[in-house]
């Protein structure tokens, strides 16, 4: 089987990940498989960013209730800058 893409890890389900791995697993494709996880882990390390940097839920929720009030764009640049500062790995 071929090593993955970025772009086709995350058009993936759990499910379908294991199933390639469990698929590699039984024909030796031990470098796809370590690949593939090593990618994994270069996601989960930019999710887990995001999530440390991301404010408080209730502070979101207060965020868009005053950009509704003020029509401004506060917490949708908040999160539009955590996501650039911290872009997820691309092939």
């Amino acid at each position: 089987m071929a090593n993955l893409t970025y772009t086709q890890i995350y058009s993936m389900t759990e499910s379908e990940l294991s199933d390639f791995n469990n698929t590699n697993m039984q024909e030796d494709n031990f470098d796809d498989i370590k690949s593939i996880n090593e990618k994994l882990r270069a996601i989960s390390t930019v999710q887990e960013t995001r999530k440390a940097l991301y404010p408080k839920l209730e502070e979101q929720l207060d965020m868009q209730y005053w950009d509704s009030v003020n029509s401004t764009t506060t917490w949708k640049d908040k999160i539009a800058q955590i996501k650039t500062d911290n872009p997820l790995p691309q092939d």
